[in-house]
């Protein structure tokens, strides 16, 4: 999956796997999306995302990271490839994150 667009408040965050921490920060302002990337899968059989965003502002500066939430502000134009068959995820306590389990 991958898109484009703009978007005026999003939250994006960063995991700490050495401490297995999640930080997150919120962005309000007028951006554009740089890039959207992502999988869409399940985790224990329920819908389930894994999403990063950059975005870009007036400036030139970018932020981003892993994707919590975002309004669109004008379009988001995304493209989604469908695999046959399946992936769940599954909670990897060594790691701290969700893991895809084949």
């Amino acid at each position: 999956m991958n898109a484009l667009g703009a978007v005026n408040d999003f939250t994006v965050g960063v995991s700490d796997i050495y401490k297995k921490e999640y930080h997150s920060n919120n962005f309000k302002g007028n951006f554009e999306i740089v890039s959207l990337n992502g999988t869409i899968n399940t985790m224990d059989g329920e819908f389930y995302t894994h999403i990063h965003m950059s975005v870009g502002n007036d400036r030139g500066e970018v932020f981003g990271g892993h994707l919590n939430e975002a309004f669109v502000s004008a379009t988001c134009e995304m493209a989604i490839n469908i695999i046959d068959g399946s992936v769940d995820r599954r909670y990897d306590e060594n790691v701290g994150l969700n893991l895809f389990e084949f």
